[in-house]
């Protein structure tokens, strides 16, 4: 049986509240705290280094021909957008690679608080 109140169906998370942190583990991941990541990723995509601060501060995920550029250049970026879109085969590198961006997001969530 359905609520009465309206307030009572939303979820309290949006939907795809996780891409910023994903994108972000990924990007990382790929980078290993280089000083220059920051300058990498906005050649990469033609995004400003404010913008690409953002992503890899999981302040905001990239959008459209950006998320494009940087899984063309980032295998992890690449890895990380199948797994959301619930589309990875469950071949043994996607699998590495996913185990690597959990614990790396395990980490900066534990690190957050």
């Amino acid at each position: 049986m359905l609520p009465r109140n309206r307030k009572n169906l939303r979820d309290d998370q949006p939907v795809g509240a996780e891409y910023p942190l994903a994108i972000a583990v990924a990007l990382k991941s790929d980078f290993r705290d280089s000083a220059n990541a920051v300058k990498v990723a906005a050649r990469w995509t033609g995004a400003s280094e404010r913008t690409a601060q953002n992503w890899l501060n999981a302040t905001r995920g990239p959008k459209g021909e950006h998320l494009l550029a940087l899984a063309r250049h980032s295998n992890a970026v690449h890895a990380a957008c199948l797994v959301m879109a619930g589309r990875a085969d469950g071949s043994g590198s996607d699998v590495d690679a996913c185990i690597e961006l959990l614990l790396k997001a395990i980490d900066l969530l534990s690190g957050c608080r």
